[in-house]
């Protein structure tokens, strides 16, 4: 790579800047692409710009935690759609979301929709002018989403593992750590080892999240004993599909060195073959993307092809991979 670099301020300008290495960073995005920077304000260094990224990060990643699945995507929706940042939409902005979520219906039926969502919520005609809060905006969905089904998953589910009645003979619309752990966490998903304790600590968890729903939740505070007692069918579905609910066995990630004796052809080796094409060997590019993708996927065998480049000002060659 050239030590100098065209300014992006004057494309077609012979004008050239300085790379400093200690100075360049770069960031990397979900779908494998960088952005490539470098620190041009000297009274500012590269770490101190890295620290900021990072306890931002961090910061993002504490409170994600805390917030359900479909709350967290609508909420990257919501930040585009309120262009006018006016924490409310109306009814044309969440006609925005509902295409946004693959969710399609005519603008007279999102009318129709948002006007009786509206007046359901107390909203008066200039509040209904004005637009919907983002925890209404969430109730909607909700129940649009519930109301859709003939059949309720979740619902299903909750009442085959634990009963549609209660034994005061109402539905049904909380289960305890007991019975959950009991019917749900040893009998059928078979986590014998899963104890009571654990059990409290995930219901803590879940009813501090953030979920969508409409009138079954139990609004349970974290100081509240029943916290670690009690969840309501929102919080299940929610459990459902979380990552502590997940199928992968995080045990079998851990080192054991007593099976590590055996020969090479009985062990499965996570590999990638010509890492740096972006496609096909004939046609395609080579992209240093490429290897962030694979190292993504797992992939611990990388493969590198590697020719003389061009010259850089010291007349050495600098490795170039590409398809030979």
């Amino acid at each position: 790579m050239s030590s100098r670099i065209a300014s992006p301020r004057r494309s077609q300008s012979s004008e050239y800047i300085e790379l400093d290495p200690s100075r360049c960073f770069s960031i990397i995005y979900s779908d494998e692409r960088t952005l490539d920077m470098m620190v041009s304000d000297e009274d500012v260094s590269r770490d101190d710009v890295l620290g900021a990224l990072d306890a931002l990060r961090q910061a993002y990643s504490r409170a994600k935690v805390n917030v359900s699945n479909d709350v967290l995507l609508l909420r990257y929706i919501w930040a585009d759609v309120d262009k006018n940042r006016s924490d409310t939409i109306n009814s044309k902005e969440l006609a925005d979301i509902f295409n946004r979520i693959n969710f399609f219906k005519k603008k007279g039926e999102i009318d129709k929709l948002y006007n009786s969502f509206a007046k359901m919520m107390g909203l008066d005609r200039q509040g209904r002018i004005r637009g919907m809060s983002f925890e209404q905006t969430v109730m909607i969905l909700h129940k649009i989403k519930r109301d859709s089904w003939n059949i309720k998953p979740c619902q299903a589910i909750f009442f085959e593992l634990f009963g549609e009645f209660m034994n005061n003979n109402k539905v049904r619309n909380r289960v305890s750590a007991e019975s959950f752990l009991q019917k749900f966490i040893w009998q059928t998903q078979g986590e014998g080892q899963t104890t009571l304790e654990e059990v409290g600590e995930t219901f803590r968890t879940l009813n501090e999240l953030e979920v969508a729903d409409v009138a079954t939740n139990l609004n349970l505070e974290t100081g509240d004993p029943n916290a670690a007692r009690y969840i309501d069918k929102d919080r299940f579905e929610a459990y459902l599909v979380s990552k502590d609910n997940d199928i992968f066995d995080p045990t079998a990630e851990e080192f054991n060195p007593t099976i590590m004796n055996r020969s090479l052809s009985e062990y499965w080796i996570n590999s990638s073959h010509n890492t740096y094409l972006t496609g096909d060997q004939l046609k395609s590019e080579s992209s240093v993307q490429m290897y962030i993708n694979a190292l993504y996927r797992g992939c611990r065998c990388l493969e590198l092809d590697c020719f003389d480049g061009h010259r850089d000002d010291q007349n050495n060659h600098i490795p170039l991979v590409y398809h030979g």
